[in-house]
């Protein structure tokens, strides 16, 4: 829950304070807040891994390590957004770890994990967050699901051409 007030605050400030050229559209506010609350987020895991750990099944292996580079992921997919360069691509790898990261939050609600150094609060109403923070990166990012358009494309292309070119072969 403080990941949702952390995008509200950054949204409402950034739509407040002025961008370079002028007033910010919401849709760069919005891409402003989720960077800065996935690097939030990224920063907690090192602050105190120790409140992070907690969250994992007793079966995943090195808890600590698992959770500083899920830190570091999350520091990374946030600077990714601010990089107008690769918004897309680092967008759709952003939904697809929040995807990634989804049953951990199942196994807290179900295992009934405490929340302890993460705000508390009831962790079902963790779960759909989860899907308002995709919504939140889809919105923000238009055309986040672009790149992957073009992989499925340029694969269905290259599958087709070798299709054709077998078939070619089977009629001589």
């Amino acid at each position: 829950m403080i990941i949702l007030a952390v995008l509200i605050v950054v949204f409402g400030i950034a739509m407040l304070i002025p961008a370079r050229g002028g007033r910010r559209s919401p849709r760069a506010a919005a891409r402003l807040a989720m960077a800065v609350a996935m690097v939030f987020s990224g920063v907690s895991h090192f602050a105190d891994p120790a409140a992070f750990t907690q969250l994992l099944p007793e079966f995943v292996p090195a808890p600590t390590a698992v959770i500083l580079a899920t830190g570091v992921i999350e520091i990374l997919l946030g600077v990714g957004l601010l990089v107008s360069r690769w918004r897309q691509e680092v967008a759709l790898a952003l939904v697809a770890y929040l995807v990634a990261v989804f049953p951990a939050n199942v196994y807290v609600a179900v295992a009934d994990v405490p929340l302890e150094g993460l705000g508390g609060g009831n962790p079902w109403l963790r779960l759909p967050f989860q899907a308002i923070y995709i919504a939140w990166v889809l919105w923000a990012v238009p055309g986040t699901f672009e790149p992957a358009r073009k992989v499925a494309a340029r694969l269905r292309g290259s599958s087709g051409a070798v299709a054709s070119a077998g078939h070619g072969v089977a009629q001589r």
